[in-house]
This record gives structure tokens, C-alpha cells and sequence, in this order.
């Protein structure tokens, strides 16, 4: 990679990171990982991945690229920070807190840098050591870039110190200044309000830090959708300056949906009107979207699509299959955009909120449709704003329909097979089977439920749920319960796990006319198997989709750590997806 390429990664990768979009700033700064030594771009995305939560993960990163031994501060504060993000995923370990605050104060020891000296501060004040943290504290409030403030990072710097001394006025004064500087981007804000946070709780100052943490929060994160209406320059006015009047109300930053033509392009053109980001998700091929969509509504929307288009930060697909007239694929498509509006604004530190340009009508069988995005919506516990769909013209004359495909439905599919199978001696394969093979089959027993279809060859498992929590949930299982065979019995010097994929989403359901038995099938089984070979041994890798199912409905149950973009063999092209585990309970 030359001096330029890399250059423009870095500020690219370091403008997602400011942004927000972590997952962007993750790709962007692993892309050419193997051919590049640049600890910049190293350092971007261990940084990205401890913002995102994934602490274990941004640990071996930051290892594995030599940032450990590198003496520049914020290679050394990333260290210290990894220290601290492990200590209160562990629940705050007085001894893990204090590690992390001694870790911090090397830092400040060896680069005399102020950021080092407030986090030494807050986390001894964590760890209950209150002298050192107000001396850190005073360490930090006379380094002239926190005394006499000029970015963000300073005036942040000095309201923390100052909430530490118990000056909480002063401190709320130091956040207003800290918002009108350079610097105050959304990430370094969500960044800041963590720290209030766990100081809030800690000193039992809710109530005091409350004016702090409220100014901190970021923008909220907005799912959109609505009804495809004919164009009417005077309703949509009327309608426009609603969306306004709600995105303001609502403090709306970012926007996650479609992009039909009506409710969803009228929406997307006022979220890019008030400078929010936005990020298209389509639920199957774009040409069959625009046909099934778009087109039909006439040639003054499909204008207006290519030109909000252009200006999209984001463009993801539910999947890359085509249309097959399954109404459906429209419903998963609102799920996964659903899923992903939920995890950004979990990185972020804000709420998620639908927003729909609706007629209120709800058809409870309905697979797709804006009451069928209401309705799951709100069965996660989400908050819908509406906006009423009177008098719209939506007499849009839809292309001529194939025959609905019959059997089809969404389900969540698991790959699993065993690594080390072709180095087990023949004489040992009937244990193989006696302890691999029975402990995979006792585990899908127990999940038995929730199974729709399981089928095994050799040392390859495939099974069907009827849920992406279910599936999760055995995968975890099968991982955790194969800990206990012994790479010993079975002859080999390597752990016995499997590598499992997941992923979820439409199939066909029939009888396989060989086996005579029940059978799923298509596009989206296939992209899975294409995931499992490139899952390490141990781990558990999950499309998009199926992450962004359980942000859905599990997000206090699963953590889904993003591993990047990833080439699938077979011309599957490239798919973004997430290592699987089970959330921990600790907290400070």
C-alpha cells in the first residue's frame, strides 16, 4: 500500500470513528491488514472495536500489531483503556479498576499528556482510592490545554476533573464549552457521556450530573418507513414540514430504512436536508427494488431515489438474492434495517426510534407492509412515532405479479463441522462418534423445541430454527458443552470445538424427493454454508442479518462482535459478519 492509499484509509477510517459508524471504521482500517505495518491504521481499529464493546477482541488487535510496545500516547491510553473496558465487563473489580488506573498513570508518567491523568483520575475514584483521583485530577486541571481549553477533548477533559473535586456546576459549564469547540463529534461525545456515567452511578450524583449527561447524549437513531403514495407537491409540503417538526423534536441524527418511493424517500430527503447520516438498507437486489418499488410510482420518484441515493453514507442489503415475489422479503428486509438502526445506536450510547408516515391500519397476518413494521417494532419494546397517511394518492399500479412461491419462510440456520476430523486415526473414529457426535446430538435435543430440521454426514452438522435466538443459544451450548472432550481421546494436540456459522433468513420449505423427508432450501442456506469454513475453531460467526435479529429481540442476552467484511468462496461476494457470545452480566 503507497503513502497516500494509507493516508487517505486513515482519515477516512478516523471520520467513521467521529461519526460513529464504527463498523466502517473497522473495515476501512483493516482493509490490506496483511500488507500494511501502519500502527495508525492498527490503532484505529482496536479503538473501534473497544468503542463497540468488544473489548477481548480490540485486546488480541492491539497485541498482535505491536501497539503494546509503541510509546506514543495514545497507543499507551488505548492499553490502559483496554485494562479498564475488561475491569468493568467483569463487574468492577476494585484490583482490575486500580490496574487500569496505574496503567493510565505510566502513560501520563511517560508523555506528561493530560488525557492519561484524567482517566488515572476517574478510574482510582472507581476503585476507591479517592486521594489519587483527586490528585490526578488536579494533574489534569493545570495542563494548559485543559486550563485554557481550545477542542473538545480539553473542556471535556476539565468538566471531568471537575466532577471528580464534586464541582458539578463548573463541570456543566466546562461540557457547554466542550460542545462549541472542534472536535465535538458524535463519537467523542458518546466517549464522554460513558465516563459521566459510571461517575454518576459511582458518587450516587444522578441527580447532579443529570444537566452533564443529558447535553452529552448524541443524536437519536431513527428506523424509517411508510406507504408508497403517488407524488402531490402540496400534501407532501404538509408532510415535510411534519417530518421537521418530528426530527427536531426528536433529536434525530441518524436514519436507518429503504428507500420506496412516498414515505420512505419523502423521509430520507429530510434527514439529508438536516445534515443527519443516512444509511440504506434494501431488502433484496436494488434493480428488482427499484422495479417492485419505485418505477412504478413514476419517473419524479425515481428521480428523487438516485439523487438521495448518491448522498448515502451507508448502503447495505438484507441479501443480494433477487425478488421471487415472496412479500416477505420485504418484511426481512425491515427487520435487518430494525436490527441495524439498534446496534448503532447501541455504539453510540443514544436510543433507537421508529418513525412511520402510517394510515394506522394494523392486518395482523400481514408478512410485510408499514403496519407489519409497527407491529414488530413495537413487540421489542421500541417507540413508534406516526405520522397520519390521510388523503394520499397510493393508487400506484404495481407491476404485473408473478404467482406467489409457495412455501417460504424465515428461519435461522447453523453450519457446524469439526476441524481436526481428517487427522483422527480410523481406530479412534468410533469414539469420535461416541463423544463428538453424541455431545453435538445431546445438545440439539435439549433445544429440541425450537428445531425445525437437523441433519449430519461425517463430521458436518446442519440445523434449521425457528428463531435466531434459538439457534444462538444452541450454538453457544455446542461450543460450550464440546469443552469437555479431550483433544487426548480422540489422539490430537488441538482443542476439539467446532467452528459454527449462523444465519437467518428466507428459505424454501418442501420434501426432498431423494431422502423423502422434509427439506429446506436456497440462496440463503448456501451463503451460510459459505460462512462456516472461514469460522476459527471455537468461535461462532453470524451474518448481519441474524446480528441484527438479536438486536431485535436478545440484545441483553448476546453480544455480536463485528469481524469485518469477509470474502465468501464460490463468487458468494463479500459479507459482513460478527463473532457470536453470550453477554456478560457485570457491571459496575
Amino acid at each position: 500500500m503507497n503513502d497516500w492509499a494509507q493516508a487517505s484509509l486513515i482519515e477516512r477510517a478516523q471520520a467513521a470513528i467521529e461519526r460513529g459508524d464504527l463498523l466502517s471504521a473497522y473495515d476501512l482500517s483493516r482493509q490490506n491488514s496483511g500488507l500494511s505495518s501502519s500502527l495508525e491504521l492498527a490503532y484505529l481499529a482496536a479503538l473501534a472495536m473497544a468503542r463497540m464493546g468488544e473489548t477481548e477482541q480490540a485486546m488480541r488487535l492491539y497485541e498482535q500489531s505491536g501497539l503494546a510496545a509503541a510509546e506514543d500516547v495514545d497507543s499507551r491510553s488505548l492499553g490502559a483503556r483496554l485494562l479498564k473496558d475488561r475491569a468493568l465487563q467483569h463487574g468492577g473489580a476494585a484490583e482490575e479498576l486500580k490496574q487500569a488506573a496505574d496503567a493510565y498513570a505510566e502513560a501520563h508518567r511517560r508523555t506528561r499528556d493530560p488525557f492519561p491523568a484524567i482517566n488515572a483520575a476517574t478510574l482510582n475514584l472507581l476503585a476507591g482510592d479517592r486521594e489519587q483521583a483527586e490528585y490526578f485530577a488536579q494533574i489534569a486541571l493545570r495542563a494548559p490545554s485543559v486550563a485554557m481549553p481550545s477542542d473538545y477533548y480539553g473542556a471535556a477533559t476539565r468538566a471531568e476533573a471537575l466532577a471528580i473535586l464534586g464541582q458539578e456546576a463548573e463541570a456543566a459549564k466546562a461540557i457547554e464549552l466542550a460542545l462549541n469547540l472542534p472536535g465535538a463529534n458524535f463519537g467523542a461525545r458518546s466517549t464522554t457521556l460513558r465516563q459521566f456515567e459510571l461517575l454518576a452511578r459511582h458518587q450516587a450524583a444522578e441527580d447532579r450530573m443529570r444537566p452533564i449527561i443529558s447535553r452529552l447524549i448524541p443524536p437519536a437513531v431513527v428506523f424509517f418507513s411508510g406507504h408508497i403514495f403517488k407524488t402531490d407537491p402540496i400534501r407532501e409540503g404538509a408532510i415535510a414540514a411534519e417530518i421537521d417538526r418530528r426530527l427536531d423534536e426528536l433529536s434525530v441524527g441518524f436514519g436507518y430504512g429503504a428507500l420506496a418511493a412516498g414515505a420512505d424517500i419523502l423521509i430520507a430527503e429530510r434527514l439529508l436536508a438536516r445534515g443527519s447520516t443516512l444509511n440504506l438498507v434494501f431488502p433484496f437486489r436494488e434493480d428488482d427494488f427499484i422495479a417492485s418499488s419505485v418505477a412504478p410510482a413514476g419517473d419524479q420518484w425515481l428521480k428523487r431515489y438516485h439523487a438521495v441515493r448518491e448522498q448515502a453514507a451507508g448502503i447495505s442489503f438484507a441479501t443480494l438474492a433477487q425478488y421471487v415475489h415472496d412479500p416477505a422479503q420485504f418484511g426481512y428486509g425491515s427487520t435487518v434495517a430494525m436490527g441495524m438502526a439498534r446496534l448503532r445506536a447501541m455504539h453510540l450510547g443514544t436510543h433507537a426510534i421508529q418513525l412511520v408516515i402510517w394510515d394506522g391500519k394494523m392486518h395482523d397476518d400481514a408478512p410485510a407492509g408499514t403496519g407489519h413494521d409497527v407491529r414488530e417494532w413495537r413487540s421489542t419494546g421500541g417507540m413508534t412515532v406516526t405520522i397520519p397517511a390521510d388523503d394520499l394518492d397510493r393508487s400506484v399500479k404495481q407491476e404485473a405479479s408473478e404467482p406467489e412461491p409457495g412455501n417460504r419462510c424465515l428461519k435461522a440456520f447453523l453450519f457446524a463441522d469439526f476441524p481436526g476430523y481428517t487427522r483422527i486415526k480410523e481406530g479412534k473414529l468410533p469414539l469420535f462418534w461416541s463423544r463428538v457426535m453424541a455431545t453435538v446430538g445431546s445438545v440439539l435435543d435439549d433445544h429440541r423445541a425450537a428445531l425445525d430440521f437437523t441433519n449430519s454426514w461425517g463430521d458436518a452438522v446442519f440445523a434449521v430454527f425457528k428463531t435466531a435466538e434459538a439457534a444462538a443459544d444452541a450454538g453457544l451450548a455446542l461450543q460450550s458443552a464440546l469443552l469437555d472432550v479431550a483433544p487426548t481421546e480422540l489422539g490430537l494436540d488441538r482443542p476439539t470445538q467446532m467452528r459454527v456459522s449462523m444465519h437467518f433468513g428466507p428459505v424454501y420449505h418442501g420434501s426432498d424427493p431423494i431422502a423423502g423427508r422434509e427439506a429446506f432450501y436456497g440462496t440463503e442456506i448456501s451463503r451460510a454454508a459459505r460462512v462456516e469454513p472461514l469460522t476459527p475453531p471455537g468461535s461462532i460467526y453470524a451474518s448481519e442479518p441474524l446480528a441484527a435479529v438479536l438486536a431485535n429481540t436478545a440484545s441483553d442476552k448476546f453480544s455480536a462482535t463485528y469481524v469485518g467484511k469477509i470474502d465468501l468462496p464460490k463468487g458468494f461476494g463479500q459479507y459482513p459478519l460478527y463473532a457470536l457470545r453470550r453477554r456478560s452480566n457485570g457491571s459496575v
